[in-house]
């Protein structure tokens, strides 16, 4: 059974979380996002991510002997939901961050802790990137696809001591301003993707990386996704993360082991234009009372309770059962995944009708959650491809819930 009450630490570490998203974010969002729409590649506030650094969030996954607190699932979840209430861009970002350097911190070499994590906690701007998405594969790399000319097709070819890697990868979260990348490569064409792909570290100055374009997109836009384009760059043998051939091995699959963490996106947002409608209703005057005491708001405001509620709910059962292994339900990840999309549509729809008019203008925050809303429908597979496998789970069939 599932004991949702906080602990002490998860306690303490929301509080200082939400205490950085109202001092340093709540008041600059709405810029951020005004500025994203002139220039896309220069809106991150990165003065915040200094603040952020200073009061230690920056660095939270990381292993405590490198002075993180390795967060597991579900308190990821409880702490992204705050920064996910006041702007999800950037709170994106700190999933990014924390998840990729707690799978660094899990997995890497003695060596490759020193060589990346020790400057990465140095900088009190670096973030951390992986690059798996391509403009032709993306879902086919994580269901259970199975013929070879699918999947990743950017290729790492041994020679002598250095894989050779070539090709283009895409929607690469974080890529416009991130030091240090993961970059999975196909290592054996002759099999399947899931079975014949790497993971390679590398800094952002390596000889032959450059970022392309930064991704112009409706909402989410401090996550800054952009193209990473590889030229024939060259990676040592000690920079091969896990090992040859185990990009999407069980040990590889920590970093996104979290379709939990990626539904609390939807949670987050749905819970912001919550927060933000109900003040409005308390706060506005129609015909001498609070729009508030309108049936027909009390009961839209009611519905968008109930889901985040119901949401919130099946994340923590599932991001607790990813952390105690032996209670894990695979197709709780996938529910808790779908449903938080559908919470968050339906709760920043129902937040632009209780703004009114004034919900379809910039001047007010429910636009800009019904934007940012719609990136759930792609993070981590789209809707369609969370139900089929919600559906193929019920056959008994086995497929990864990332």
């Amino acid at each position: 059974m599932v004991d949702m009450r906080l602990t002490d630490e998860q306690l303490e570490l929301q509080s200082l979380v939400r205490e950085f998203c109202e001092k340093e974010l709540r008041p600059i969002a709405a810029e951020c996002d005004r500025k994203s729409q002139i220039d896309p590649a220069g809106c991150f506030p990165i003065e915040a991510l200094k603040a952020a650094s200073k009061m230690g969030l920056r660095t939270l996954g990381l292993p405590r002997g490198l002075g993180g607190r390795d967060l597991d699932t579900l308190t990821h979840c409880i702490l992204l939901e705050e920064v996910m209430a006041v702007e999800p861009g950037f709170a994106a970002t700190f999933h990014q961050v924390w998840r990729l350097s707690q799978h660094i911190g899990r997995e890497g070499t003695e060596e490759q802790k020193k060589k990346y994590l020790l400057p990465f906690i140095e900088d009190d701007t670096c973030l951390i990137s992986i690059g798996q998405t391509e403009p032709g594969s993306g879902t086919d790399n994580t269901f259970p696809y199975r013929g070879v000319e699918g999947g990743i097709q950017l290729s790492a070819v041994k020679e002598g001591n250095e894989w050779v890697l070539n090709g283009t990868k895409h929607f690469v979260a974080c890529a416009t301003l991130a030091r240090i990348f993961i970059v999975v490569g196909r290592t054996d064409p002759r099999a399947p993707a899931p079975e014949g792909a790497t993971q390679f570290l590398m800094w952002r100055d390596t000889p032959g990386l450059r970022i392309g374009r930064t991704h112009d997109k409706v909402g989410g836009a401090l996550l800054m996704n952009a193209e990473l384009i590889l030229e024939n760059v060259r990676v040592p043998e000690s920079d091969v993360l896990i090992g040859v051939n185990e990009g999407f091995s069980d040990r590889a699959r920590h970093y996104g082991r979290g379709a939990p963490m990626v539904a609390t996106f939807g949670l987050g947002i749905a819970r912001g234009a919550y927060e933000a409608a109900l003040s409005h209703a308390r706060k506005t005057i129609r015909s001498g009372k609070p729009l508030i005491r309108n049936d027909a708001v009390a009961v839209r405001l009611a519905d968008m309770l109930t889901l985040i509620e119901a949401t919130r709910s099946a994340i923590w059962r599932a991001a607790w059962g990813s952390d105690n292994r032996e209670h894990y339900v695979q197709r709780d990840a996938a529910i808790s995944s779908y449903f938080s999309t559908v919470c968050a549509r339906s709760v920043c729809e129902n937040a632009m009708h209780i703004f009114g008019k004034d919900g379809y203008t910039r001047g007010f925050p429910a636009e800009k959650f019904f934007r940012d809303a719609l990136m759930t429908n792609h993070i981590n597979n789209t809707v369609d491809v969370r139900l089929l496998k919600i559906g193929r789970s019920l056959a008994g069939q086995m497929v990864s819930t990332l």
